[in-house]
């Protein structure tokens, strides 16, 4: 499940920049490659380890099991046919040019084409495929969490949770691989990585704007509720302190030292943030399904 998150949550960051053009093609073939083997091992590790329990009792479960299911396959087709198009298009287009120079003998002035197209301009069906991308990513994540939904928030607290989650997780992974980045490209914007950040940031605030209203809002059982501050207070703790409080203050912490350019200690950053909104989302997925109170 958290693979799935970290794929889904990674790829609406991800196209989130790249397709506003604020980051190189290189970057976007190596992140997205890297999301898209993510995601392939959440197919299968969900396709080995369903979850049992709830499709055994529920014939709703059985039902978003397999819109999951499919959603997912579709998702890591798409990334797969766009990162594909993406590295085989400009290459062929930059063979045709080789080969036009050659047979005139003479070089022109490169385009904008040639320095740094946007996606929709290497090939058109890219323009319609790229929105999709992160949009069966949301359906994806929306979808699996249905599978084991609750009642909190009228149905609804389950998948604002874990997408809220997933957008964490995903944002914090995107803006580590694109701290790394700069010292490939140097010259690059810190746009990008402060509007990552800023996802990052949005998303902790709506986690930590959701747990009280998860948790005492309409829909939460009492007895649920009264074994998760008792028998698992500690791991509450863990979840908001080191998941949501800690990792709040290092975006605060990164976008303020990727202002002003130094990227080592931004990068050295979102080093943190990953790995506690890691072992956050642990704890709330563990908390999940050990009371079934949404966090």
């Amino acid at each position: 499940f958290l693979f799935l998150e970290a794929a889904a949550g990674g790829t609406i960051a991800l196209f989130w920049v790249h397709l506003r053009n604020e980051v190189g093609r290189g970057f976007t073939l190596f992140t997205g490659a890297a999301f898209l083997i993510i995601g392939a091992l959440a197919i299968w590790l969900r396709a080995t380890f369903p979850p049992s329990a709830a499709l055994a009792l529920s014939a709703t479960a059985r039902l978003w099991f397999s819109v999951e299911r499919w959603t997912t396959i579709a998702f890591i087709l798409l990334l797969a046919v766009y990162l594909t198009a993406l590295y085989v298009v400009p290459r062929r287009r930059r063979g045709r040019d080789q080969a036009k120079i050659g047979r005139n003998g003479v070089a022109t002035r490169p385009t904008h084409s040639d320095s740094g197209p946007r996606p929709a301009e290497l090939w058109r069906p890219l323009a319609v495929i790229g929105p999709l991308v992160p949009l069966m990513a949301l359906c994806a994540v929306w979808s699996a969490a249905l599978v084991d939904a609750s009642a909190q928030l009228f149905g609804l607290g389950t998948p604002l949770a874990v997408l809220a989650g997933a957008l964490a997780l995903g944002s914090a992974l995107t803006g580590l691989s694109l701290g790394h980045w700069y010292l490939v490209s140097p010259t690059l914007s810190i746009q990008p990585l402060v509007r990552v950040n800023f996802l990052c940031l949005g998303a902790i605030v709506a986690q930590l704007f959701l747990l009280p209203i998860l948790m005492f809002g309409p829909g939460t059982a009492a007895d649920a509720l009264h074994s998760l501050l008792t028998d698992y207070l500690l791991f509450l703790g863990v979840r908001v302190i080191f998941g949501l409080l800690v990792p709040l203050g290092a975006t605060v912490m990164t976008w303020r030292t990727a202002r002003i350019r130094s990227l080592d200690s931004a990068t050295g950053l979102l080093y943190i943030v990953a790995a506690l909104v890691l072992a956050g989302e642990i704890a709330a997925r563990a908390l999940f399904f050990l009371t079934g109170v949404a966090t």
